[in-house]
C-alpha cells in the first residue's frame, strides 16, 4: 500500500505539472516568440521483487522546448529580407515621385526650354521670346533647386536612418549576449535549458535580422556567435561583443554616414557588407538608386549645359556681342580625405568642361578657351577664323558623349608624380581611349591638365605635391544638380544671330573672320532649339552618341521605375517566403488552443485518476487497521 500510495503521490505530481506546463503554454498563445513547451513523462525506475520488477509510477524529466533550429534560421532570412525590401520600396517611391514624374518633371521643363528656343526661333526680333526664354530658363532653374533641396534632405534622411538601424543592431547585440552568459550559466552545471530565455534570445535575434543580414553559430556552452551576413566579420564571439559605428567617411565634407567596426584595433568599413534587414534596404538604396539617379541626372544636365554654351557661343546677341555663358558652366573641386598628410586640401584640383586641349600647347582660362595661340586665352576672346569654331564645337559635342555617370578618386603617387584616377564606388581604375588607366602628372607631359571621360581635371595649381597614398574625391555631375543656374541676366543677351559670311566650306574659299549676321537671323537660335532632337549623350565605342539631351532624363526616369519595380517584385516574394515559413514555425513550434485544451482534459482526468490511487490505497489502509482491531 505504501508503494501504491507513492505511485499515486508520483503521478499526483507528474499530472500537475504537466497541466502547469499545459497552462503556461495557453498564457503565452499571444506572445510574440514563445514557442510550445512539453513535460516529458517517463516512468520511473521499477523496483524488483523477485517476482518480478514492479513499475514505481512515472515522472516528469524535463521540459521541452518544441523548436526547430532550422526553420527560426528560415525565419529570421526571410524577415532580414522582407524587411530590406520594404524600406528600399518606401525610400525609392520618394526619388520616384521627385524625378520620375510626368506631370512636373524635368522632362517637362527641358521641354518648355526648347519651345521657347523655337518660339524665338520663329520671332527672333520679338523681345516678348527672348524674355519666354529667359522666364524658362528660370523656371528650369527653380525646379533643379527644389529638386536638389529634396535629393539633398533625402541624403540627409539616409544618415539618419542609418544612425538610428545602427544603435538598434548595437541593442538587440548587447541584449543577445546578456541572455547568452545566462543561457552558459544555467546549462554550466548541467542544468536544464532555461526555455523562456531561449525563446527571449531568438526573439532578439530576429529583431537584429529586421535590420542586419546575419549569420549565427552555436556553441557548446549554449552561447550564440553573431556574425555579418557574409560570415566575415564577427558581432558576438567568444563572449565578446563588437558593435556597429555610424560615422562620417574619411571625406568629411562629403557629408556621408558609412558604418564601422574595430576590428583588430582598426576601423573597419563595413557598409559593403550588410545585405540584409533595413540597414542593407537602406544602403542599397543610396548606393544603386539615389547616387545613380543624382549622377545620371548630373550628365544630363552636364549634357545640357555645355551644349546649349557651346552651341550659343557660334552667334550673336542682339547688340552684335558673341555669346557668352546661357548656364553657368561646371566648375568643382576635389574634397580631401582627413588621413592625407600632405599639404593639398583638395581646392586646387578643379573639374570643368573645357573640351578645346591640345596635350603639346595646353589651353588655360575662361570659357569659351577658343584661343589657342594665347595662355591664358583673353577672357571671351574669340577664335580668329569661323572654321575653328565650327572644329571646336564639334570637339565639345563629341566630349559631352563621353560623360559617364560616375564619382571619381584621385590618389597621389609619388613615383609617378601624378594622380591616378579610379572610380570612387568600385575602385577601379578609370581607362583612357587606349585601356590605358588615366594618370595626371604634375609635369610632363600632361602639366597638369588631362580630359577624363569628356571632363578637364586641372591640377595645374597644386603648388606643393601631396604625400603618396594621398586621395581625393570629386563629384562633378552631382555638382551640376546643385549647381545649375541660369547666366543670361537679359533677353537681348541671347545669342540668336549666327556667323556672316558663313564659311562653305568650298574649295578655294577663304575662311572668314567671325562677324554676326544681321539683326533678324535665327541661325543660332534654330541651332540651338534643335538640340533637343540630337543625340549627344552615352557615346558608344566608335564614338557615336545614343541618347538625346531628353532621352538621358528619360534614361534616369527609367532606372528609377526599373529599381522601384524590382523591389516591388522582391518584397511581394520575400513576403510570401516569410508568411510561409512563419506558417510553417507555427505548425511546429505555436500554441494551438484546441490540442491544448484537448491535453489539459486529458492531464485533468489523469490527475483525477491519480488522486483515486492515493484514495484507494487510503481506503485499503483504513480496511486493514479495522481488520487488526478486530
Amino acid at each position: 500500500m505504501a508503494d501504491m500510495l507513492n505511485i499515486g503521490t508520483a503521478a499526483t505530481n507528474t499530472f500537475r505539472r504537466a497541466i502547469e506546463v499545459t497552462s503556461h503554454n495557453v498564457a503565452n498563445v499571444g506572445t510574440e516568440g514563445y514557442s510550445r513547451q512539453r513535460a516529458d513523462i517517463i516512468s520511473s525506475a521499477p523496483s524488483n521483487t523477485g517476482y518480478g520488477f514492479l513499475g514505481a509510477g512515472s515522472r516528469v524529466s524535463s521540459i521541452d522546448r518544441v523548436y526547430a533550429d532550422y526553420i527560426q534560421t528560415q525565419l529570421v532570412d526571410a524577415y532580414s529580407l522582407k524587411s530590406r525590401y520594404d524600406e528600399q520600396l518606401s525610400l525609392s517611391k520618394q526619388v520616384e515621385g521627385v524625378v520620375a514624374s510626368n506631370d512636373k518633371g524635368l522632362q517637362t521643363f527641358m521641354q518648355n526650354l526648347f519651345d521657347s528656343f523655337q518660339n524665338l526661333s520663329n520671332n527672333p526680333t520679338s523681345s516678348t521670346s527672348r524674355d519666354q526664354v529667359l522666364s524658362e530658363a528660370n523656371n528650369m532653374e527653380a525646379m533643379l533647386l527644389n529638386m536638389s533641396t529634396v535629393l539633398g534632405d533625402t541624403q540627409e534622411q539616409v544618415n539618419g536612418q542609418i544612425k538610428n538601424m545602427t544603435d538598434e543592431i548595437n541593442k538587440n547585440l548587447t541584449t543577445i549576449q546578456a541572455i547568452n552568459n545566462q543561457v552558459a550559466n544555467s546549462l554550466s552545471n548541467g542544468g536544464q535549458p532555461p526555455n523562456d530565455l531561449l525563446d527571449q534570445r531568438e526573439k532578439a535575434i530576429k529583431e537584429l535580422g529586421q535590420y542586419m543580414d546575419i549569420k549565427t553559430f552555436r556553441q557548446e556552452d549554449g552561447r550564440i556567435d553573431i556574425h555579418t551576413g557574409n560570415g566575415r566579420y564577427p558581432l558576438i564571439s567568444d563572449n565578446t561583443l563588437t558593435t556597429l559605428n555610424a560615422d562620417l567617411t574619411d571625406y568629411k565634407n562629403e557629408n556621408r554616414i558609412e558604418v564601422y567596426m574595430q576590428i583588430g584595433g582598426q576601423k573597419v568599413e563595413v557598409s559593403d557588407n550588410i545585405k540584409g534587414g533595413q540597414l542593407g534596404g537602406v544602403l542599397d538604396f543610396r548606393n544603386n538608386l539615389l547616387d545613380r539617379s543624382m549622377n545620371e541626372m548630373g550628365v544630363a544636365l552636364n549634357g545640357l549645359v555645355a551644349s546649349t554654351n557651346w552651341q550659343h557661343y557660334q552667334g550673336y546677341d542682339q547688340n552684335g556681342n558673341p555669346g557668352q555663358d546661357f548656364f553657368t558652366p561646371l566648375s568643382t573641386n576635389a574634397i580631401q580625405s582627413a588621413k592625407n598628410t600632405g599639404p593639398e586640401d583638395g581646392t586646387n584640383i578643379q573639374v570643368s568642361f573645357n573640351p578645346v586641349y591640345d596635350p603639346t600647347a595646353p589651353v588655360q582660362g575662361t570659357n569659351p578657351p577658343y584661343d589657342s595661340a594665347a595662355v591664358p586665352p583673353a577672357a571671351d576672346a574669340q577664335p580668329p577664323f569661323y572654321g575653328d569654331k565650327q572644329t571646336y564645337l564639334g570637339q565639345a559635342m563629341s566630349a559631352i558623349g563621353e560623360f559617364e555617370p560616375r564619382e571619381y578618386k584621385l590618389q597621389f603617387s609619388t613615383a609617378s608624380n601624378g594622380f591616378e584616377i579610379k572610380d570612387n564606388k568600385t575602385g577601379d581604375p578609370v581607362l583612357d581611349s587606349a585601356g590605358n588607366p588615366v594618370l595626371i602628372t604634375l609635369g610632363a607631359p600632361d602639366n597638369g591638365f588631362e580630359d577624363v571621360e569628356g571632363l578637364r581635371f586641372d591640377v595645374t595649381n597644386v603648388a606643393a605635391a601631396p604625400a603618396d597614398g594621398d586621395t581625393f574625391i570629386v563629384k562633378p555631375h552631382q555638382a551640376m544638380l546643385e549647381d545649375f543656374s541660369t547666366s543670361i541676366n537679359s533677353g537681348e543677351e541671347i545669342a540668336t544671330r549666327g556667323q556672316s559670311p558663313v564659311d562653305t566650306g568650298v574649295a578655294g574659299l577663304a575662311d572668314e573672320t567671325p562677324t554676326p549676321a544681321s539683326v533678324g537671323d535665327n541661325v543660332n537660335i534654330a541651332n540651338m532649339a534643335s538640340l533637343q532632337s540630337k543625340k549627344v549623350l552615352y557615346s558608344d565605342a566608335s564614338g557615336n552618341a545614343s541618347e538625346t539631351l531628353l532621352g538621358g532624363f528619360s534614361k534616369m526616369a527609367t532606372n528609377v521605375g526599373m529599381y522601384v519595380r524590382g523591389t516591388e517584385i522582391q518584397l511581394t516574394s520575400q513576403e510570401n517566403v516569410f508568411d510561409q515559413v512563419n506558417a510553417r514555425r507555427e505548425s511546429y513550434s505555436g500554441v494551438n488552443l484546441d490540442e491544448e485544451a484537448a491535453n489539459l482534459l486529458r492531464f485533468q482526468q489523469a490527475y483525477q485518476a491519480s488522486a483515486q490511487i492515493i484514495q484507494t490505497s487510503q481506503s485499503l489502509f483504513q480496511s486493514l487497521l479495522g481488520a487488526v482491531r478486530l
